[in-house]
Formats: C-alpha cells, sequence, structure tokens
C-alpha cells in the first residue's frame, strides 16, 4: 500500500515539473552566454549617461548582475481578431526568438538586456525598458517561482503594450502591466509598480487590445 502511494505521489511530482517546463523554459546557454558578453560593453556605453536607461546616480554599473530571463512571446493582430470567449492565453501567443534578461542592481531590477538571434548567432541587441523591468519584478514579488509560478511575458506591439500571464494559475488570466510615459517600445518609462495581487481575465484584456491594435494598423496604411 505504501509502495503504490509513494509511486502516484512521483508521478504527481513529474507531472508538475513538467507543466512547470513548459511555462517557463530554460534560456538556451548560448542564448545565457551572449547576454553575459554582452552585459559589461552595453554598461560601458551608458556609463556616463546611466540614468536614461534606468539607472540611479548612485549605482555601482560594476557590480550589475543578470536575472532570470524570460522568453517575449506576442499576440499577433490576426489571432486578435479570432479571438472568441473561451479562447485559452497560450492559443493567442506566439513566441519571439528574444529573451529578456533583466539587469540587477544589490538584486534590485535598473532596465532589461535583450538578446536575439541575428544572422544564426545570438547578440546583446539592446539595453533599456525600465519600466518593464520594475513592473515585471514587482509582478514576480507577488506571483513567486519559489510558489510554483512563472509568468509569461507578451507584448502586443501594435498597442505598445506588455501583458502577463500566469500558466500555473490557470489558462485565461492575462494582466497588462502598468507602465507610464512610455511613447515607444524601447523608450525610457517611468514604472508605476502598480498591484498585482489580482490578475486581469484574457476576455478584459481583448476587448481593449482589439480597437487600440485597429487603429493603430489603420495609420499605418495611411
Amino acid at each position: 500500500m505504501k509502495t503504490g502511494k509513494i509511486s502516484v505521489a512521483l508521478m504527481a511530482a513529474v507531472l508538475m515539473l513538467s507543466v512547470y517546463c513548459f511555462a517557463a523554459p530554460e534560456a538556451p546557454k548560448e542564448v545565457t552566454l551572449a547576454a553575459e558578453q554582452g552585459l559589461r560593453p552595453f554598461l560601458s556605453e551608458i556609463a556616463d549617461t546611466p540614468e536614461q536607461f534606468g539607472f540611479t546616480a548612485g549605482d555601482d554599473l560594476n557590480a550589475a548582475s543578470l536575472g532570470a530571463p524570460f522568453q517575449l512571446h506576442t499576440i499577433p493582430p490576426s489571432a486578435l481578431e479570432k479571438y472568441q470567449a473561451g479562447m485559452t492565453v497560450a492559443s493567442m501567443v506566439t513566441p519571439t526568438t528574444t529573451w529578456w534578461f533583466p539587469v540587477l542592481i544589490a538584486g534590485e531590477p535598473r532596465a532589461m538586456l535583450l538578446v536575439d538571434r541575428l544572422d544564426g548567432r545570438w547578440e546583446a541587441v539592446s539595453l533599456g525598458h525600465a519600466g518593464v523591468a520594475q513592473e515585471l519584478s514587482a509582478f514576480c514579488r507577488q506571483w513567486k517561482a519559489a510558489q510554483g509560478y512563472h509568468p509569461m511575458l507578451i507584448a502586443v506591439f501594435q498597442a505598445k503594450q506588455f501583458l502577463v500571464s500566469v500558466p500555473e494559475k490557470d489558462a485565461y488570466n492575462l494582466t497588462t502591466l502598468t507602465i507610464k510615459n512610455a511613447p515607444e517600445m524601447g523608450a525610457k518609462q517611468t514604472p508605476a509598480v502598480a498591484d498585482y495581487a489580482t490578475l486581469g481575465t484574457i476576455d478584459d484584456a481583448m476587448n481593449q487590445l482589439k480597437p487600440v491594435v485597429r487603429d493603430a494598423l489603420k495609420g499605418s496604411d495611411q
């Protein structure tokens, strides 16, 4: 009897781990290496104006480190148009080739280092998105990896919005990160550090995003 209980427990643990691994894939070693090699050159370039990239005047850039990365996902306009109530977040998103690494000072997020695949090689391509770094950190403090949560970072480029979903919570949560003063996706952003204890729903997010994306696409055609 005890053996049977142990076997069931082990199977449950394996299934749980497989769900978490699916929700939060580890970055390939080549991606992590590119981030590690690219961090210092980027920090050297911004040494004279660190505040423009989310750092403070008192930060020691030499002490900067990298946090656990997020593979960026996106929701294409075609998926938005096809959305119907009851569809899951997983059915809407498409993974990109870009990985976002939080840049930390004394464990606190300052910016994001972006790594992408260019001409067959992984490279660090940009540093910024201070607002995303701050808000995503605030989100993850409430939905912790230690508790089995692995938030997924999602961008809707046409709407210039970033969202987060927690696959382990359910298949239908989708929360917009509250980032102020972000006229462009790569611009300096002033973090609001919102309260993310209550998750948003995919229905609310889709209803808000659809008209914004439609207007953006109309404007690009003019």
